[in-house]
């Protein structure tokens, strides 16, 4: 039984991998998660820091997270001057809004 139903893109990749159908998909459901998880990341830091070119191009040109991962290691700015380095760049920032009171 073909799952595939002679389709021109899996049923090649499938037979040229030996692999199954199944597999086939579950390896393209973790590239593309693979991807989508770095390209976010990336678009939110080069939007929150008004680096526009780079948004555009990241939002453009698609090389499987390898792009994503040289801008946040090497080229994004950091909002602060501490120097933390983290990848995420989630912790350690503090926040700047002081009208608003958590009660």
């Amino acid at each position: 039984m073909d799952v595939f139903g002679g389709d021109p893109l899996f049923a090649p990749l499938a037979g040229t991998l030996g692999l199954g159908p199944v597999a086939v998909s579950l390896i393209l459901v973790i590239v593309s998660l693979w991807v989508l998880v770095w390209k976010a990341l990336a678009l939110w830091h080069a939007a929150r820091n008004q680096q526009k070119v780079w948004f555009v191009v990241l939002l453009i040109v698609n090389t499987l997270g390898i792009l994503e991962i040289i801008y946040l290691l090497w080229f994004r700015k950091d909002a602060t001057s501490t120097g933390t380095g983290s990848l995420f760049g989630i912790e350690g920032r503090p926040s700047t809004d002081t009208s608003r009171s958590i009660d």
